[in-house]
């Protein structure tokens, strides 16, 4: 029912401060993400001029320079080392996971069965939850002792990063890939098979060439990741720039630099100084490479891939016709005139060929899916093997110490979980407000369309980036040192560009009908969204709020410039410092004693415990949610 305004007229909009309040606190929420753009070029900038107005190299020479020496009394700043290393490491694990993510796309989209499908899948999207400091023990303890017995490489070595970066960026591959599969017409598999194709004919002649821009997102996607991760190539590929391109040799990649920079490797001067023009020429890179993949999926969601790329079955149907122009032949002039009127190839692609390289298509496709099954079963094996025996009461109970027999990690756990509670109560309300207004509230606009391309922009800047930001603005300038606020404010503008996409994926899959009906019952936009919207999609934001916090608490860089060591207690407020799992998975990894090894291992299988009782939760509460929903 409308009420009449003060003059009386019944159509005019009633004014309510308080809805006019809570818009404009999603408009601001939503404008955070402009804020930390800026609040991360803005720190990138600052230290980069620091670093070149001090002297000791020019742009030119630090983009040209091929030695990298930050300390000593001639200290060398040519970044060509490091930028060889992130190429020969992101590049190599490109170059594997790539075939084996498209395969493995394929075997899935084309080929698997539900049953199948509903098995491998999920392996796939266990890889992908995996915390990278997991894959970084994995990396130097267990791959890395392969190659150097049985292929001479050093103790540090750029080809075990390789290998696990291409395991670390298969989920993104197949994950991207199978849905730009899955969304090629039907029409157009079941035109192929009605002129005669095989299964491997229309996999890879029909639906590959249609999906082929979602298929090049997921591989510029997958590059991205590969370039900005930072613990596998801390851990495994080695501390010192050297520029070759001989994979069984150690390499340093610029976020490896960047993170020798905040264990406190490099000694306080213009060495430290250098992370920030490392950081801005990383950012830029990686900002190039995911912003083509944002235009390519964008274009894949607006349709146009599929208009301008006409998938012509001409040459498909041609080679059918060849292959049964024996059959036709015997038809028309009989089968006994056949040998004297055809000439056979000596290469002639018969019907039982192509079904036998369909076959062989299949089994190389579905191999790709065994190897990541067989890297995750080595992989959950070694950690038993190697953690499960550590883990007790005194384990669980203790303080971290110097001695390995007497360490515990009590005050990590506990850390943890406090810096995940804190990081929840800052980035959900922020996040979900932001989405909210995007989804709901903003009118298509430029600021909104602007808004969009800088939160996708965010959720490609290299996790290491996000710590350098955190440190100059939470410690340095705002002042609130190496604490727990600071390292749960680095994790949430880490963790917000997932909880916004997630929540907006909630918030649209409501029908539309919903609120076509509350504003015709008379309801204000936002009542339409408070009482209709939101909870039905609240299931669908607390999944995706739990499995952006699940990967924020695994995650080590951001927190390696604000988390300690080591730590008697743990924080009893938020300006204290901290602890974590994953820093103290870092640090132990690092240790020359092979008892801290084995600590390692029980600490990782204690934060796969969190992660796994958290996706459960999210798991259970989709479950749920779907069950009970009526549309």
């Amino acid at each position: 029912m409308r009420f009449p305004s003060r003059d009386g007229n019944p159509f005019r909009k009633r004014f309510r401060p308080g809805e006019t309040l809570i818009l404009l606190l999603l408009f601001i929420a939503a404008s955070i993400a402009v804020a930390i753009s800026a609040a991360i070029i803005y720190t990138l900038a600052d230290g980069s001029i620091d670093f070149f107005s001090s002297g000791e190299v020019g742009v030119f020479e630090f983009l040209t320079g091929d030695k990298w020496a930050p300390s000593g009394g001639r200290p060398k700043f040519g970044v060509l080392p490091l930028l060889a290393g992130t190429t020969m490491i992101a590049g190599g694990a490109l170059l594997i996971g790539a075939p084996l993510g498209i395969g493995a796309a394929v075997y899935l989209s084309e080929f698997a069965g539900s049953r199948t499908r509903s098995i491998l899948k999920p392996i796939i999207e266990v890889l992908a939850g995996i915390p990278s400091i997991v894959y970084g023990f994995f990396a130097l303890l267990v791959i890395s002792p392969i190659f150097q017995e049985h292929f001479g490489a050093e103790y540090f070595n750029a080809i075990s990063a390789i290998v696990v970066l291409a395991i670390m960026i298969l989920p993104i591959v197949v994950s991207i890939s199978d849905d730009a599969m899955k969304a090629v017409p039907m029409e157009l598999r079941e035109a192929s098979y009605a002129m005669g194709a095989t299964r491997w004919e229309t996999a890879t002649r029909v639906v590959i060439p249609s999906a082929s821009s979602g298929i090049i997102a997921s591989l510029l996607l997958g590059l991205g990741r590969a370039l900005g991760e930072t613990m596998v190539v801390a851990l495994a590929a080695g501390s010192i720039a050297k520029y070759h391109w001989n994979p069984f040799e150690g390499v340093q990649t610029m976020t490896a630099y960047i993170a020798q920079v905040a264990t406190g490797d490099i000694p306080p001067g213009v060495g430290v100084d250098a992370a920030y023009a490392v950081g801005l020429l990383l950012f830029i890179i990686t900002f190039i490479v995911n912003l083509i993949a944002g235009m390519i999926g964008t274009r894949i969601n607006k349709g146009k891939s599929m208009k301008k790329r006409r998938i012509s079955l001409d040459p498909l149907i041609s080679r059918i016709a060849k292959t049964t122009e024996p059959v036709r032949t015997r038809m028309a002039e009989g089968w006994f005139n056949v040998k004297n009127r055809i000439r056979p190839r000596k290469r002639e692609l018969t019907l039982r060929k192509r079904y036998i390289k369909s076959w062989i298509g299949m089994g190389v496709t579905g191999t790709s899916l065994v190897i990541a099954v067989l890297f995750l079963a080595y992989l959950v094996y070694t950690l038993l093997e190697q953690g499960l025996g550590g883990i007790d009461n005194q384990f669980l109970g203790y303080f971290p110490s110097r001695w390995p027999h007497k360490a515990g990690i009590y005050p990590v756990i506990l850390g943890s979980l406090y810096l995940m509670t804190l990081t929840m109560l800052i980035s959900v309300p922020v996040g979900v407000g932001a989405a909210i207004y995007l989804t709901e509230i903003a009118p298509d606009s430029l600021y909104t369309r602007f808004l969009r391309r800088i939160i996708q922009n965010l959720a490609g800047v290299p996790s290491i980036v996000f710590g350098l930001v955190g440190y100059f603005m939470f410690v340095r300038y705002f002042d609130l040192k190496m604490s727990l606020l600071s390292g749960a404010l680095t994790l949430s503008i880490m963790a917000l560009p997932i909880i916004i996409v997630s929540t907006e994926e909630a918030l649209k899959s409501v029908p539309m009908g919903f609120r076509e009906a509350a504003r015709g019952l008379g309801a204000s936009r936002w009542k339409t969204v408070r009482h209709h919207v939101l909870p039905n999609a609240l299931p669908g934001i607390m999944t995706g709020s739990i499995l952006a916090l699940s990967r924020a608490i695994g995650e080590t860089a951001p927190i390696l410039f604000i988390g300690f060591t080591f730590a008697k207690v743990p924080p009893s407020s938020i300006h204290d410092p901290f602890l974590a799992l994953p820093l103290t998975i870092f640090y132990w990894t690092r240790h020359e004693k092979a008892e801290f090894h084995d600590l390692a291992a029980s600490t990782i299988l204690v934060l796969l415990l969190i992660l796994f009782i958290m996706n459960s939760i999210a798991i259970i509460i989709r479950h749920r949610a779907q069950s009970r929903r009526k549309w």
